[in-house]
C-alpha cells in the first residue's frame, strides 16, 4: 500500500494533525501509523521528492534556471510542466525533449520534459486519469493538485526541480522563492 503524509501545525501547543491519503480516501488520523514490519522488503518505484514553482514568463524561467546551476544544481534534474502550445513555444530555450500527455479531460494537451515527471503522469494517464488533475491526486491532496492544474491552464510553466538531499532542498527552494512570483512546494511522488 501507497502511503504519503502531509503533517501540518496547527499551533505551538497544538499536536500535530497527520493527514493520510491512500487511493482517493483521505481521513484524519490522531496518530502515528503502524509500521507492520522494520525487515520487510520495499519492491516498486522509488519515493521521487520535487520542489515545484510557477512561472509565468520565460524569463522567469531562465533567471531560476541560472539560480538553480550557479547553487550547483544540474539542469537536467529539472522538469517543465505546462500547456503543449506553452513549451511548444518554448522549444529552442528547452535543453530536454517535450513529451506530450493529451489526458481526455483537458481541453489543451499537456507537455512535460522527458524525464521522472512524465513518466509517472503518462503511467497515471495509461491507467485512466482523465485530466492532470485527477493524475497529480495520485500523489498531492485534491487542493494542490487542483491548483497545479489551475497554474497549468493559465499558461504558466511549472518547473520541477529534483531533490536528493536536505541540503539540495534548502538551495533550490530558495532559487524558486528568489525567482519565483507564486509560492513553492514540496512534493513527493510516491510509487509509480
Amino acid at each position: 500500500m501507497l502511503i504519503s503524509y502531509l503533517i501540518r501545525v496547527k499551533a505551538a501547543t497544538a499536536a500535530p494533525v497527520y493527514t493520510r491519503r491512500c487511493g482517493t480516501k483521505h481521513s484524519d488520523h490522531p496518530g502515528p501509523w503502524p509500521i507492520a514490519s522494520a525487515n520487510q522488503l520495499m519492491t516498486g518505484p522509488p519515493t521521487l521528492r520535487f520542489a515545484v514553482a510557477a512561472f509565468d514568463t520565460s524569463a522567469e524561467v531562465q533567471k531560476a534556471l541560472h539560480s538553480l546551476s550557479a547553487g550547483g544544481k544540474a539542469l537536467n534534474d529539472v522538469s517543465y510542466l505546462g500547456l503543449g502550445r506553452v513549451l511548444a513555444d518554448k522549444k529552442g530555450e528547452i535543453p530536454q525533449t517535450v513529451r506530450t500527455l493529451v489526458f481526455p479531460g483537458n481541453v489543451h494537451p499537456i507537455a512535460c520534459t522527458a524525464g521522472p515527471v512524465a513518466d509517472r503522469l503518462a503511467g497515471r494517464l495509461e491507467v485512466g486519469a482523465a485530466t492532470l488533475d485527477t493524475a497529480l491526486s495520485r500523489w498531492l491532496i485534491a487542493r494542490h493538485a487542483a491548483h497545479l492544474q489551475k497554474a497549468v491552464e493559465d499558461g504558466k510553466i511549472l518547473l520541477w526541480v529534483q531533490l536528493f538531499d536536505n541540503d539540495d532542498e534548502r538551495r533550490a527552494y530558495q532559487s524558486l522563492l528568489a525567482t519565483s512570483a507564486s509560492s513553492v512546494g514540496v512534493h513527493d511522488l510516491v510509487g509509480a
